[in-house]
């Protein structure tokens, strides 16, 4: 079989790295990939749907998974079905679960998921009016794809104007925060769940847990993760079978009422456990980052078996297995450093989660030797002068594996810390419990 992953990322190498160790894969492609995922993986530089249409046809795939939002926002699964190329992954239509945060909340206020209080808003005068009206800590989120970034967590009223007008009049993320949701923040135990799904059966992942936060004690800005680990301590069939009953068998079968078709690909929750109850923060229509890393090394079934029992519809005829071992996930992202121009400084771009210098040689990969240490490459290319650079915010995941907690976040942080290049910034605190 031969498979082609669509993503560019760390999420992106860690399933096309699946790909490559399933006994009934014979070559994966991936596409646009990057330079660090070119070292094990081909790579193919398409973006554009017409782009990756063309590599399926002439490559002849018999498989395409893909992984990020903004390509299933914009159909590509549809037009991949036209041709009769089998593709893991949700609709144009169904992607509407992540493509916009109003219409999810409001489905599931109207079919019984647990969400917190709110509202939806296209005027920034109102969203304020509704912020004082309530007075109490709100998270302000921007309706549309932000890249994991769109929801600010608010401490008071002050907190949450300036996020309304950073979203609805600066337009951080452009037209996506033409409309926001506000809702009451919730206080209790963020996690993240994953589920496969065919649009009648669903398959439960493990459960992972994300650090959002950019620095350490989940202190500084909203990123689109800076490590996580999985297994969760809370990880068990309690939680599986309470967040199936009460949140993803509910909110697929929901839009598949509503809409007509089915649901079909992965399902992510973002949840809040307060007591026993689990309120849906946020719904993805794709694997998470950096949750893939954690949970797709766990995974002992053919991913290629799951592929097609999702497209064929029949997920619930053979059990998926995984391991119990830990793997922990450290991001390296690029940090403060200097903006230069014509041999000048220019003063300094902040670093991730805002603006940030790219083409800063990497070194020290070969160093990492650990069998138990797996690199994910995220933003990176490759320089005929430099090698490997810099080419982006999370640049990429060091990912360690052990019998216990502490023995994988070892080996990660053993890991990182060979690795090098100008402004490097990562959490010293992920799995530090």
């Amino acid at each position: 079989m031969k498979v082609l992953v669509v993503d560019s990322g760390g999420r992106g190498h860690a399933i096309a790295w699946q790909f490559k160790n399933d006994p009934n894969v014979s070559e994966v492609i991936c596409a646009p990939g990057n330079g660090g995922i070119a070292l094990e993986i081909r790579c193919e530089p398409a973006r554009l749907n017409e782009e990756i249409l063309e590599l399926a046809r002439r490559e002849k795939v018999d498989l395409v998974f893909i992984g990020p939002e903004r390509q299933l926002s914009e159909g590509m699964v549809d037009i991949l079905q036209k041709e009769n190329i089998s593709v893991v992954g949700p609709t144009k239509r169904a992607s509407i679960l992540e493509g916009s945060k109003a219409y999810t909340k409001l489905l599931c206020r109207d079919i019984g998921v647990p969400v917190a209080e709110f509202e939806v808003f296209s005027d920034p005068q109102l969203a304020k009016d509704y912020v004082k009206h309530k007075n109490y800590p709100v998270v302000v989120k921007a309706d549309g794809l932000a890249q994991g970034k769109g929801s600010i967590v608010c401490s008071n009223n002050e907190e949450a104007f300036q996020a309304i007008d950073r979203l609805m009049v600066e337009k951080i993320f452009g037209d996506s925060g033409n409309t926001v949701v506000i809702e009451k923040r919730l206080y209790g135990t963020e996690i993240s769940f994953f589920v496969f799904t065919d649009g009648e059966s669903i398959v439960p992942m493990p459960v992972a847990q994300d650090y959002k936060r950019a620095c350490d004690n989940d202190e500084g800005s909203n990123t689109g993760g800076m490590g996580g680990y999985s297994p969760h301590r809370l990880e068990g069939e309690k939680l599986t079978c309470l967040v199936c009953d009460k949140v993803a068998l509910p909110l697929i079968k929901g839009f598949t009422a509503k809409e007509g078709i089915p649901y079909k690909g992965i399902l992510y929750m973002g949840l809040m456990l307060v007591e026993e109850t689990p309120y849906l923060l946020e719904a993805n229509v794709r694997l998470g980052d950096p949750e893939a890393e954690v949970i797709l090394p766990r995974l002992k079934t053919p991913l290629s078996d799951i592929s097609l029992q999702i497209i064929k519809g029949v997920l619930s005829d053979k059990k998926v297995e995984w391991s119990s071992d830990y793997y922990l996930d450290v991001v390296a992202a690029q940090g403060r450093t200097r903006q230069m121009k014509n041999g000048k400084s220019k003063g300094w771009y902040p670093g991730y989660p805002g603006r940030y210098g790219k083409g800063y040689a990497i070194s020290g990969i070969e160093r990492v030797q650990d069998p138990e240490c797996k690199i994910f490459f995220a933003g990176v290319n490759n320089s005929p002068d430099k090698g490997l650079v810099t080419d982006g915010g999370r640049v990429l995941h060091v990912v360690g594996r052990g019998k216990t907690l502490q023995e994988a976040r070892d080996r990660a942080y053993r890991g990182i810390e060979q690795i090098h290049f100008e402004g490097i910034r990562y959490r010293r605190d992920i799995g530090k419990e």
